[in-house]
């Protein structure tokens, strides 16, 4: 399958939620309450990607795409002033449960990775993951990362779950 990484743009909001959802729901069914993922999760997925691919006054990010013809196949998301202590924040990063482990996802990471270094001129680029994500995490450790801290975070109204989090200090292969 040929597939080229692009910046994502407003008209991309409904799709990037719609993959965003997706995700969460194969990834974190045994994680997160069933009454979530079949809920309330796709409105607050949409929000966020409207909010976020429209608002002038969201902070400084990057939002690329990986697509096949016109299907999005994975996105990549960098929020430059999350925490600046820790660099830029890599903080999403989603293909099709039916795609993973053909490359998008790690082409996704070094895309946005490459991006903090070369253009947001960072050294440092963390994330949070889900604790009992195991698959995110080993993917995450085969490209470099390194767990600093765990918390137990807030990442939707009312519930709260254990997350770690990642960082790297250099341009990762």
């Amino acid at each position: 399958m040929d597939w080229s990484i692009v910046p994502a743009d407003s008209n991309d909001a409904t799709t990037l939620a719609e993959l965003h959802v997706e995700s969460w729901r194969t990834a974190y069914r045994s994680i997160l309450p069933t009454a979530f993922l079949d809920g309330p999760l796709e409105e607050n997925r949409t929000s966020l990607w409207q909010t976020r691919l429209t608002d002038a006054q969201t902070p400084r990010r990057l939002v690329l795409k990986a697509v096949a013809a016109s299907e999005v196949l994975g996105f990549a998301c960098v929020l430059v002033d999350e925490e600046p202590a820790w660099g830029p924040r890599l903080d999403n990063l989603h293909v099709r449960p039916h795609l993973k482990g053909l490359g998008i996802g790690s082409a996704l990471f070094k895309a946005s990775h490459s991006w903090v270094t070369d253009v947001a001129r960072h050294d440092l680029m963390h994330l949070w993951v889900l604790e009992e994500n195991h698959a995110a995490r080993r993917f995450y450790d085969r490209h470099g990362g390194s767990i600093q801290e765990r918390q137990v975070m807030e990442i939707a109204a009312g519930l709260f779950v254990p997350e770690l989090r990642y960082i790297w200090r250099s341009v990762v292969g």
